[in-house]
């Protein structure tokens, strides 16, 4: 539906995990953007697992500088979907595991060389290059505590910080979608960094161990929020953003039977509804603050165009309109229920769950931005 100018700026997008589905619901939403003009007017990007590998092959297939709309367009996507299509990062990690079982207590840093292999990832957080604060999420074992990669530093409030990281992409990619249990965490060598203390800090503050264990992001805020919002004062945006859009490619929790004894399976399912209730809770904070301030967009997979404007309650031509243009809500399901893998997805199924990204983020300007 034409003609409705977008009068969005200072942008900044909080991206969830959640496997090779997150990532392309994810560049649906960036399709999204892209076709409205809108890439330009990011400033921040925070990510977690599967977002943190759209991200990475976002800047790898430009040259480690985000793109601008028509770069996005007319170069990046239809590299990266070429990509994805093409290599299958989980199967070669796999088999990589098999000929090298010694490799198995460092599953990231086999995901990693996958990604660089595969994927085509190279370079480090100090050559990315533009204005846009890219922040990509993990857990800190040792302290439980959100552990940020960005250009300017890395680290948690507990252990301090490093300034200017150099460390490989891959690497960082990997560890944030070090899931628990599947692939485990990443091993981060300490003792080759300059680690100064935050603010926060103890007065008998101490470099943190040689090694430290970061998780997949998702265990501590699959959302990625605390890098574009805050919660005091009722929800403010980070200085510098007047708009947010939160993206939400999570999986389903659905009924489950219990198996007999104890099973990876078990373990998994305690970890999801973990996760799905920290998730639900900043779902309502987050949900509270753009209803009251029209400052931000909240985005979640499996939402149908008929979902959207019914609970919009948006004009009667618009709900025809996008009735007739979106997906179904049996194909917006089957979009929400892919699994969550790193496996090579079929064409099919890419180009379903990026036209799905790219129409819940379209329906829900449409339905509810003034």
């Amino acid at each position: 539906m034409k003609g409705r100018r977008m009068e969005l700026h200072n942008i900044g997008i909080a991206l969830s995990g959640g496997g090779i589905r997150a990532t392309i619901f994810h560049l649906g939403l960036f399709k999204w953007l892209a076709e409205n003009g809108l890439l330009e007017e990011v400033k921040r990007v925070s990510t977690v697992s599967g977002a943190s590998l759209c991200v990475g092959l976002i800047y790898t297939h430009n040259d480690l500088t985000w793109p601008s709309s028509k770069t996005f367009l007319s170069a990046v996507l239809p590299s990266i979907e070429k990509v994805i299509l093409t290599n299958d990062i989980q199967t070669s990690a796999v088999l990589r595991l098999i000929r090298s079982p010694y490799y198995w207590n460092k599953k990231p840093n086999v995901i990693a060389r996958q990604l660089e292999h595969q994927w085509g990832i190279h370079g480090s957080l100090t050559d990315l290059s533009g204005s846009v604060a890219w922040y990509t999420n993990c857990t800190t074992y040792e302290t439980g505590k959100r552990f940020r990669f960005c250009k300017e530093n890395m680290g948690d409030y507990k252990i301090g910080y490093v300034e200017h990281p150099d460390i490989p992409l891959s690497h960082v990619m990997a560890a944030s979608a070090g899931f628990p249990v599947l692939i485990g965490p990443y091993c981060l060598s300490t003792s080759g960094y300059k680690w100064s203390p935050s603010k926060y800090s103890s007065a008998d503050y101490s470099a943190p161990d040689k090694i430290i264990h970061l998780w997949d992001g998702g265990v501590y805020d699959n959302l990625g929020l605390e890098s574009i919002f805050t919660p005091e004062n009722a929800g403010t945006l980070k200085d510098g953003l007047d708009y947010m859009i939160v993206s939400n490619a999570s999986a389903s929790i659905g009924p489950y039977r219990r198996q007999a004894g104890f099973t990876y399976s078990n373990l998994k399912r305690l970890l999801d509804i973990s996760m799905d209730q920290v998730t639900s809770l900043r779902n309502r904070m987050v949900m509270d603050f753009i209803i009251r301030t029209n400052q931000g967009m909240y985005l979640k997979i499996g939402s149908s165009a008929e979902k959207i404007t019914s609970v919009s309650k948006c004009p009667d031509d618009l709900r025809t309109h996008l009735l007739q243009e979106c997906l179904s809500t049996s194909d917006s399901e089957k979009a929400m229920n892919y699994k969550t893998t790193l496996q090579k997805p079929k064409e099919s199924d890419y180009q379903l769950l990026l036209r799905h990204g790219y129409e819940v983020a379209n329906c829900t300007y449409l339905c509810y931005q003034k």
